[in-house]
């Protein structure tokens, strides 16, 4: 199973949607999707993975290794979707991503603050 990314902005919000599984070869094509974003995104970031069925360890650190690159870039930045995927690196870490069950949760909170990090976070648990 392959990895592919879409881009869009929707209500002033980039918007990072990951399809198939994220591991393996795949891992250097979403690397290479978060250097494009970051010469071509503006606003907040939501990486949706609602769509994505399966991540190894390494998917799980790339996604943690976006968040570090991208958010301190484009706040805010937040995850959504993460569904059944294990999240030992997301919920290990100091300073976990914000994130949302579902897209409409979180395109609500970024969309409604444009220029903060978002305050409430669920969905990574």
């Amino acid at each position: 199973m392959s990895l592919d990314w879409q881009y869009a902005t929707e209500r002033g919000v980039t918007v990072v949607t990951l399809t198939g599984h994220l591991g393996g070869e795949s891992l250097a094509r979403f690397t290479g999707a978060v250097s494009w974003l970051l010469g071509h995104g503006t606003g907040p970031i939501l990486v949706d993975l609602t769509r994505l069925f399966s991540w190894s360890a390494e998917g799980e650190a790339t996604v943690m290794d976006a968040v570090r690159r991208l958010g301190p870039a484009r706040q805010p930045l937040a995850l959504c979707g993460i569904g059944e995927l294990p999240t030992s690196l997301i919920t290990a870490t100091s300073l976990p991503p914000t994130c949302y069950a579902d897209r409409e949760a979180a395109m609500t909170a970024l969309a409604a603050r444009p220029g903060e990090q978002p305050r409430t976070s669920d969905g990574c648990s």
